[in-house]
């Protein structure tokens, strides 16, 4: 989830209802997480302010609700939405050494660390890496398009080699019609502009 909240553990006011319902259809329209996933999140971040117990009804109706309006909404989707182009360019890259990621950690700090842990772990055959984070997720979600980490796995080969995989994922991202706003420099992070329009998973 996107950020913790605190307070007395009580029960729900209107407004923390109001508040958990909206955090509720931003992690729907995010598109990741199964939704008993989604409700034990959001009351973790309640458990201070909230009995779950109280809270876990009002979630599991609006959970239902929120996810029947949005498979009703992916029929007047295109055929392929920017988050299958997403899809395909990141397993695209992953397939040539670049570990891709997403959704990937709470923040960037937390991502830089698992992302260069993961590499260790591949091997030699990871050449570099891309990530978006949470906090990410959810500006896309609201419309401000996505910002992607990267770098070289080689971190003693200087910020030419991990604009040279910045590069490499730029053209990527543009070979499968995705819009890219980048500099070509290691001060910048990678910002795509898209469409949030994440598919809801089949119910099981």
């Amino acid at each position: 989830m996107f950020f913790r909240r605190r307070g007395k553990r009580k029960s729900p006011t209107a407004e923390t209802i109001a508040d958990a319902r909206d955090m509720l259809d931003s992690e729907v329209a995010a598109g990741f997480d199964p939704p008993e996933e989604i409700i034990t999140s959001i009351l973790e971040c309640y458990e201070h302010e909230a009995d779950p117990a109280a809270l876990r009804p009002h979630l599991e109706t609006h959970l239902h609700d929120a996810l029947a309006a949005h498979r009703a909404a992916q029929a007047s989707w295109p055929e392929t939405t920017d988050c299958d182009r997403l899809d395909a360019a990141f397993a695209e890259l992953e397939s040539r050494g670049i570990l891709a990621r997403q959704n990937y950690w709470c923040c960037g700090t937390c991502g830089c660390a698992a992302i260069d842990e993961e590499m260790s772990e591949a091997g030699p055959q990871a050449r570099g890496y891309t990530f978006y984070h949470e906090q990410d997720t959810e500006s896309a979600v609201e419309g401000h398009g996505l910002y992607l980490n990267y770098g070289a796995a080689d971190h003693e080969a200087g910020p030419e080699a991990a604009v040279e995989i910045g590069e490499e994922i730029r053209g990527t991202l543009e070979h499968h019609g995705l819009q890219v706003d980048w500099d070509g420099t290691v001060e910048k992070r990678i910002g795509v502009a898209l469409d949030w329009k994440r598919r809801a998973p089949q119910p099981g």
